[in-house]
């Protein structure tokens, strides 16, 4: 294979979908025509949960005619995805029944064991357990199965005993799949979720469905966040102990946080150690954070933060400004952080947990180990709490940012525009400014409390509000309202609706001095305002920061599909973007 494809790959088995998405297109852009780099392209796309580009991509590159029956498969896991996701009823029933077809036709055309597995499963799901039993039993019987030597024999052999009521002898196949070499988190994580389905149709109690998916289960993400404290190798070594013991406990091989001085560079040596992920989100340029969060607890700090950032598998800025002396934007960093660990473990169908090295004390403002997991709890989470004990907190620290009077705070930046509308005709814009722009202007004022600033300029349109998941609803309303507007009134045979781009961040909030109404600016305003321009029209992109807060506050009413690293407006810069759509 190449070496597109093994990066790829590898990415995907370590469960890091975005890393595996961008390696894929990148290189299929740049003329790599592996069949196998689409394949592993689609397959992620699936796993994220993105079966319409999905198959848009299987048909487009033919996967449909490929000689390999688990490229050809990839069409029927992606109906499959789509089948369970709806609700019990007759759609559902005959969603199955057309994926359960799909690889059917494939296994008997190829004898290969991944359709005629899932083949078999889909039986069970739908209600044919005879039918199941019957595939299950002829793909126990192929040798490779029977005699498995790497990580997908065998836990198709573990779905094939299970299918056939053999869940004991199920769990100890499960087990060796789990030792052998390949076995990676995410073959675990998608061998998890559909043994779980089985278990569950098979009415497996709690206790067995426990034992038989022990083996498999997904590595741990986690949030981290801690206090910043003095150098001091046994107090270093005392702490460092308890967090590796939490670590192995929890098998927890992805984390997620900042990078200060103390006990956040504690974590990451740890999970560098175990040769896990360290993702770090900087909440403004490095120079200002090392000021800020390295250097007031001593130099001998700035050489082991240098070697964790060098070593971390991503570094992230949660925004790309100096520090202002805004406590804000280190919580707002932190938030970022906990929903990129949730996004991460969303896809390896597995729960956040945080680890707080924290003495107790509830912070008071918006920033510190007390905020954060306070802010933690109110989403919900998990938070596993190691006493700093006898470390010196008596930091040195740097001078400050001269403060002004202006308000700053956290909110939501939306601006579209309207594709093609430089070339209207005079005559069509009364059309336009009553028909686009006054629907849209309904949307708007049917949020009269939460939008806090609004504005327009020609066919843009600039929207404000503090909650992100109002400004997601916002966005797709405004898309929504287009949907039905005749095209033809502007001279036009047809569009596809306004651009929207979406971002999440730090602002001032003043008083506009020319126009008297409420205003926000600043670098991440001017962030916002680059998306909207690359945004396909009909669509609502948004920022990774917008998409980490959106999945911790509603994930059950939106969700963020991955796009890629997209290039800004104006040389602005490359940046993970995601399309915005309802659950």
């Amino acid at each position: 294979m190449g070496l597109s494809v093994d990066q790829t790959k590898n990415a995907i088995d370590q469960g890091n979908l975005l890393l595996a998405y961008d390696l894929a297109r990148v290189a299929i852009e740049a003329g790599d025509e592996s069949a196998e780099l689409r394949h592993l392209l689609v397959l992620t796309l699936a796993r994220m949960g993105d079966g319409q580009q999905a198959m848009e991509l299987y048909e487009l590159y033919g996967l449909h005619s490929s000689a390999n029956a688990h490229h050809r498969s990839l069409a029927a896991r992606i109906l499959k995805d789509a089948a369970l996701a709806l609700p019990d009823g007759e759609e559902r029933d005959e969603a199955l029944a057309a994926a359960y077809r799909a690889y059917a036709d494939i296994y008997e055309d190829s004898g290969d064991a991944y359709p005629g597995i899932n083949a078999a499963s889909l039986a069970l799901l739908s209600g044919d357990k005879k039918k199941a039993e019957e595939l299950a039993s002829s793909i126990i019987a192929l040798n490779p199965i029977s005699n498995p030597k790497d990580y997908y024999d065998a836990a198709t052999l573990a779905e094939a005993l299970l299918i056939n009521g053999r869940a004991d002898e199920a769990a100890a196949a499960l087990y060796m799949a789990s030792q052998l070499p390949d076995a990676n988190s995410g073959a675990k994580s998608s061998t998890s979720r559909q043994l779980l389905l089985l278990a569950r149709t098979l009415d497996l109690d709690a206790d067995k469905q426990n034992a038989l998916l022990v083996p498999i289960s997904p590595p741990t993400v986690i949030h981290y966040c801690g206090h910043m404290f003095l150098e001091d190798a046994t107090v270093e070594a005392s702490l460092r102990q308890r967090i590796d013991d939490f670590l192995d406990n929890q098998n927890v091989d992805f984390v997620y946080g900042s990078l200060a001085a103390g006990a956040d560079i504690l974590v990451a040596e740890a999970i560098i150690a175990r040769g896990g992920e360290l993702h770090v989100t900087l909440p403004f340029v490095k120079d200002d954070f090392i000021a800020q969060s390295v250097m007031p607890a001593g130099e001998g700090w700035l050489n082991r933060f240098e070697q964790c950032l060098n070593a971390a598998t991503s570094v992230h800025f949660a925004t790309e400004m100096n520090y202002v002396g805004d406590q804000a934007q280190f919580g707002y960093a932190s938030k970022v952080a906990m929903g990129m660990a949730t996004l991460r473990a969303q896809y390896l169908r597995s729960s956040p947990q945080q680890l707080a090295i924290w003495d107790g004390i509830a912070a008071t403002g918006p920033a510190g180990t007390g905020a954060d997991v306070q802010a933690w709890k109110g989403y919900g989470g998990e938070t596993t709490i190691i006493a700093p004990d006898d470390v010196d907190r008596s930091l040195s620290w740097s001078a400050q940012p001269a403060t002004d009077e202006l308000t700053r705070g956290l909110a939501a930046f939306l601006f579209t525009d309207f594709p093609g509308f430089s070339k209207l005709a005079e005559a069509a814009l009364p059309a336009f400014w009553q028909g686009v722009m006054g629907r849209m202007a309904a949307v708007l004022d049917s949020y009269p409390d939460k939008v806090l600033a609004k504005n327009s300029w020609g066919d843009a349109v600039l929207a404000i509000s503090l909650d992100a998941p109002v400004a997601a609803e916002i966005a797709l309303a405004l898309q929504e309202t287009l949907q039905d507007f005749d095209y033809s009134l502007l001279g036009l045979s047809e569009s596809s609706g306004m651009r929207i781009g979406v971002h999440y961040g730090p602002a001032y909030q003043t008083k506009d001095l020319i126009t008297g109404n409420t205003t926000f600016y600043g670098t991440e305003v001017s962030r916002a305002a680059r998306i909207e321009p690359v945004t396909p029209p009909g669509a609502v992109f948004v920022t990774e920061p917008f998409a980490a807060i959106l999945v911790l506050e509603a994930s059950d009413r939106f969700k963020c599909r991955y796009v890629g690293n997209v290039e800004f407006a104006k040389g602005y810069g490359t940046y993970p973007i995601y399309r915005l759509m309802a659950v």
